[in-house]
């Protein structure tokens, strides 16, 4: 006949080694088990769908058998009164995360989500400063204080983007665009739920018009007499003109480095371009002229900031050409160009007068760094330096064959 079970008793919970397991024969579904850490009293039963489930009482010393038994008894009351207790600690725990992650919502801001976009994003981008400041100017004086996961579409359309477009379209849907990537991140992030709705969704920027604007030869004419004499800085003055005879972007003309300029060979090299490829500028020697006239001027920056040590911002030249257009009752408009244009428009008239000149588009492509996509590029690998240079020289002569007349320097006042 089989000897039943000795009865569980302390002495023999502490006795046991780690990975023994014993049962309760007084106490059906009490069981103790002996882990690397502790002596565990766990309840072990059959759920009403079959399934063999266990549920945690307490460890051996914090926990007497007795207080064990107890708990045993209240757990098989609630069985009797249909309720799973492991199923139930499971809703317990799921309810106090949900209230955990709720209250974690609440407390992340939008400020808490805007400066997190800028440190961990915009201040490892190229031209990260302007979008954060346009979030902190426009943004978080209204809505900083708000619950990221709380803000609602109405509320960033009514207070912020609305009235942001009818102020600044360009500026307006360039901030939504950052507010859309501020909350995308968040998401990335693991900050608000992945199926959290961002109440950017539905909201449109200005519609986007392409610019035509170039420079009419009389137009040129005028600008290339006036630049010299006016109200702009001689920073300004001299960026612009070299937009003028290279194509470059300004972005790309006040970031230039001395570093990156050979003058006796009339290159310049941007190492840091829009397509991510590097650049050489073959300089004409108006070009060259100009640079030589600014080589004293700092060590490091081709075009130093009166702020520091650093190049002028791209925004200082749109902000100046705006300044010369203002016109008021007692005062004209300096600027004699009668039809609106902008900075970027002087690239665009230099690569419609090299076409107008007979600038193959292969070489045009080149002089404004274009990538070509075609297959014929895949196989054509000839860099089109020397033609890039011929052409240049050929502009900017042309530039100063515009006002033959009387021939002003674009830099000299």
């Amino acid at each position: 006949m089989k000897k039943p079970p000795p009865l569980l008793t302390p002495r023999i919970i502490a006795d046991l080694r780690s990975g023994d397991e014993c049962a309760d024969p007084d106490y059906p579904g009490l069981r103790v088990r002996r882990t690397n850490a502790a002596r565990v009293f766990f309840y072990r039963y059959r759920a009403g769908d079959r399934a063999l489930r266990e549920i945690k009482l307490g460890e051996f010393g914090p926990m007497t058998l007795a207080e064990a038994r107890k708990a045993l008894g209240r757990l098989k009351l609630e069985r009797e009164r249909g309720v799973d207790p492991q199923l139930q600690k499971q809703q317990v725990r799921t309810e106090a995360r949900r209230k955990r992650e709720a209250e974690k919502l609440a407390s992340y801001t939008v400020e808490n989500l805007v400066e997190n976009f800028v440190a961990e994003k915009l201040s490892k981008q190229k031209r990260g400063a302007e979008g954060a400041r346009l979030l902190r100017r426009d943004l978080l004086p209204k809505l900083g204080d708000r619950a990221a996961a709380g803000l609602t579409r109405r509320e960033l359309q009514d207070e912020v983007i609305r009235p942001m477009l009818k102020r600044a379209p360009r500026g307006g849907t360039y901030l939504l665009s950052r507010i859309r990537c501020a909350y995308a991140h968040a998401a990335e992030q693991g900050r608000i739920p992945d199926d959290f709705v961002f109440p950017t969704l539905g909201i449109k920027g200005a519609p986007q018009v392409r610019r035509k604007r170039a420079f009419t030869d009389a137009e040129l004419a005028t600008f290339i007499r006036w630049l010299p004499r006016s109200p702009y800085s001689c920073t300004v003055r001299d960026a612009l003109a070299l937009v003028l005879f290279t194509g470059c972007r300004s972005g790309e003309v006040v970031a230039a480095l001395w570093r990156d300029i050979d003058l006796e060979r009339a290159v310049w090299t941007i190492r840091e371009t829009k397509n991510g490829e590097p650049h050489a500028v073959m300089l004409s020697s108006q070009a060259v002229e100009l640079l030589k006239a600014r080589r004293a001027l700092h060590a490091i920056f081709v075009f130093p900031s009166p702020m520091g040590e650093q190049h002028v911002g791209q925004k200082a030249l749109g902000l100046a050409q705006y300044e010369a257009r203002k016109e008021t009752k007692d005062e004209p408009r300096a600027d004699p160009i009668e039809v609106a244009w902008t900075v970027h428009d002087l690239r665009r008239t230099a690569a419609t007068g090299l076409a107008k000149l007979g600038c193959p588009r292969v070489v045009q492509d080149r002089i404004l760094n274009h990538v070509d996509g075609s297959v014929s590029a895949i196989y054509d690998r000839h860099r089109y330096d020397a033609e890039a240079r011929v052409w240049l020289q050929k502009w900017a002569d042309y530039l100063e064959a515009l006002t033959a007349n009387k021939v002003v320097s674009l830099r000299a006042a």
